[in-house]
C-alpha cells in the first residue's frame, strides 16, 4: 500500500477552515447586535437617492446614479446608436435578447 503524502494539504485546509470560522465569529461580534444591519444600509442608500432625486442629481455624491438612470433610459428606448447610449450598448442588447428569450419561452 502506498504511503499517503497528503498531510500537508489537509493541514492547510484545516487552517483555512479555522481562519474562516474565526472571521465569521468576528463578523458576528461586530454586527451581531444589529440584526437588521443590511436593512439599515439599504434604507440609508434609499434616503440618499431620494435626496439626490430632489436636487436633480446635481450633488457630487449623486453621480453614481446618473449612469444607472441613463442605462435604464437606453434599455427602455432600446437605443444603441446614440452618443449617450453607446457605452451601454452591451447591456441594452443583452436585455433585449433576454426579453426575446422570455417571450419565446412563454409561447
Amino acid at each position: 500500500m502506498k504511503e499517503p503524502h497528503h498531510q500537508r494539504k489537509v493541514g492547510y485546509g484545516m487552517i483555512m477552515v479555522a481562519a474562516s470560522l474565526s472571521l465569521i465569529g468576528l463578523l458576528q461580534l461586530t454586527i451581531g447586535g444589529d440584526v437588521l444591519f443590511g436593512d439599515t444600509i439599504q434604507r440609508q442608500q434609499v434616503a440618499v437617492f431620494e435626496d439626490c432625486k430632489v436636487s436633480d442629481f446635481q450633488e457630487p455624491q449623486c453621480a453614481k446614479w446618473i449612469d444607472e438612470l441613463q442605462v435604464q433610459e437606453c434599455i427602455e428606448t432600446r437605443d444603441v446608436d446614440s452618443s449617450e447610449c453607446w457605452k451601454y450598448r452591451t447591456w441594452v442588447i443583452a436585455h433585449a435578447e433576454q426579453e426575446l428569450l422570455l417571450s419565446e419561452k412563454e409561447n
